[in-house]
């Protein structure tokens, strides 16, 4: 299976007050931004393929929630039928509920470096997900869930 990436998790007391802005329309939730209809859409597989043809570009991509930060709901672990990919929610600005996990996700975002890591969230992570973690990072700006 194709792997896509895991970063650092930062926490901080004030993070955690934040709620997380959704709305709810016709049974899927909205957490950040809205995704543009003009972004384009991007399998997970093609970016494993050719990262760098993605990296800092906007994109919308989609799979199965598979793990999600049990602390805040900062991040979340997305597959496809061909790859996985660590998806962190910009700024922490937003959140994705801890009961994500099964749901299918719409995430627009940009591929980014992993600047170091976090040990914590990585050992998190694989807990979820029996020992798979991600290899590329995405940094979402809009998330739906279904």
């Amino acid at each position: 299976m194709l792997v896509l990436a895991l970063s650092a998790c930062t926490h901080d007391d004030k993070a955690k007050d934040k709620a997380a802005p959704a709305t709810a329309t016709a049974g899927q939730q909205h957490l950040g931004a809205p995704i543009a209809a003009d972004t384009p859409v991007v399998a997970l597989a093609d970016v494993v393929k050719d990262p760098a043809k993605f990296k800092g570009k906007p994109f919308v991509t989609t799979g199965t929630v598979t793990a999600v930060c049990q602390e805040m709901g900062c991040w979340m672990e997305i597959k496809d039928d061909a790859g996985v990919a660590h998806v962190k929610m910009a700024g922490e600005k937003f959140y994705v509920p801890k009961t994500s996990a099964g749901h299918k996700a719409r995430v627009s975002g940009t591929l980014v470096d992993v600047a170091g890591g976090d040990a914590e969230c990585a050992e998190e992570a694989a807990k979820q997900t029996g020992g798979q973690v991600a290899k590329l990072q995405l940094e979402a700006t809009g998330v739906e869930l279904d």
